[in-house]
């Protein structure tokens, strides 16, 4: 079937949530253009995670025994779980209050995150055969044969997001960090084909996305979950943090949402999701303070 060969690295039911009027609005870093399309026409690619090995794909598909199984089903309810929360937590007159996150909501999406991170376009080319062979068992417990080398959806995701080693790593930093949720009562967050922004800390001040893994080194990353609340997380050793700077929700200003949303740009490798605003509306002079 047509349907089945579209495999989305960013899910339809986070899309569906920056939908405007039933269709997405994109931007083209490549192409230079905007356009509207529906939600299963964009970050896809076509049999993006297929094992073309006989001895898996007999076995495990990717798309459908892991990504729809084990990912996807449980994004929906989480995302709406945060929704809820969170708008619950803010009234008229309050903005900044505390909320509980338990440690195991906060594994079970940092783990969400860390799949996002590895899932795209940018890792598959990242990770390749002889980048394997010559890191070896430092990137992965899975001992690769010769054959699965030459298979780049199998190198891919046993060096990213099936890689347990990593997986466990980079899900207790995420977990260790400072949790902020920023909100806003209107749709001010844009996303992208990179939904997930990871910004290394080597000054008080970044612009740019550096190709590379979250556990390299320490980092300020945030998310996009819907239109109008953002998740940040801190190293928990970031200099200047507030005290007890952690398991906020902020509404959040308008320098902030600015700083943000360019950050979001800049990371895209191409397709920019837009809400109501062209691409033009967003600032190139905005520098992203950190704290």
């Amino acid at each position: 079937m047509a349907k089945d060969r579209k495999h989305h690295f960013v899910p339809v039911c986070y899309l569906n949530h920056f939908k405007q009027n039933g269709r997405i609005h994109c931007y083209s870093k490549k192409r230079k253009n905007e356009y509207y399309c529906n939600v299963d026409a964009v970050c896809e690619l076509p049999y993006f995670y297929k094992i073309n090995l006989e001895s898996w794909w007999k076995t495990f598909e990717i798309e459908k025994d892991f990504f729809s199984k084990e990912v996807e089903s449980h994004l929906g309810p989480m995302i709406s779980l945060i929704e809820k929360t969170i708008k619950e937590s803010l009234t008229e007159n309050i903005d900044m209050t505390k909320i509980i996150v338990s440690e195991e909501t906060r594994r079970s999406i940092a783990s969400m995150l860390f799949i996002q991170f590895y899932r795209t376009p940018r890792f598959k080319n990242y990770y390749n055969g002889k980048k394997i062979i010559r890191q070896g068992k430092s990137i992965v417990t899975h001992e690769f044969t010769q054959e699965e080398i030459s298979d780049p959806v199998l190198v891919h995701a046993l060096c990213t997001y099936l890689n347990p080693n990593m997986l466990n790593k980079v899900v207790s930093y995420l977990v260790s960090g400072q949790w902020i949720f920023r909100y806003s009562k209107e749709n001010v967050f844009i996303t992208s084909d990179n939904p997930v922004v990871w910004i290394p800390l080597k000054g008080a001040e970044q612009k740019r996305y550096t190709v590379g893994n979250i556990d390299e080194s320490k980092c300020f990353l945030y998310y996009p979950i819907t239109p109008n609340i953002i998740l940040e997380i801190y190293d928990k050793d970031t200099k200047n943090l507030p005290p007890d700077f952690d398991n906020l929700v902020i509404r959040a200003d308008a320098d902030r949402i600015a700083g943000l949303n360019l950050n979001t740009i800049i990371n895209a490798e191409d397709i920019v999701i837009l809400l109501d605003k062209d691409i033009n509306s967003y600032s190139i002079d905005i520098t992203l303070k950190i704290i």
